[in-house]
This record gives structure tokens, C-alpha cells and sequence, in this order.
């Protein structure tokens, strides 16, 4: 490295984030397309339907023991 400007190589330690510029793209832009439009609505249409599902689950009962003891033994 003779003769190299060692100033010109950022220092690693000191270097701050840069600043993201204010007309910048974000991930989701308009730009996606109709097809990555369709694919998410998709995908968020199926996490909705298994989220109802589990909602409607009753709870275990060997959780609910569980949850019960764990209160009784806050009180005493």
C-alpha cells in the first residue's frame, strides 16, 4: 500500500448511516405490479383465515389449570 491515501478508505468505526433520500422508493412503491399486488392479497388473505381459526379455538385445559395455579400461587 506505498503511496496509497489511506484517508480516501471510510473508517468503519466512525461512519454514520446514511441518510435515506427523501424521494426514495419504499419497499412496498406502487411499482410492484399487478402480479406481486395479487400475491400479497393472497398471502394476507390466508394468514387472516388461520388467525380466525385459532381465535376461535377454546383454550386447553391443561393451560387453564395451568393459568390457575399460577394465580393462586401470586395470592398467597
Amino acid at each position: 500500500m506505498k503511496g496509497s491515501d489511506v484517508r480516501s478508505m471510510p473508517d468503519k468505526t466512525s461512519r454514520r448511516p446514511q441518510k435515506r433520500a427523501r424521494n426514495a422508493r419504499s419497499p412496498r412503491a406502487p411499482s410492484l405490479g399487478a402480479e406481486a399486488a395479487k400475491a400479497d392479497q393472497y398471502i394476507a388473505d390466508q394468514l387472516k383465515a388461520m388467525y380466525d381459526a385459532v381465535v376461535v379455538e377454546p383454550i386447553p385445559d391443561r393451560l387453564m389449570h395451568l393459568l390457575d395455579r399460577l394465580d393462586d400461587d401470586g395470592e398467597g
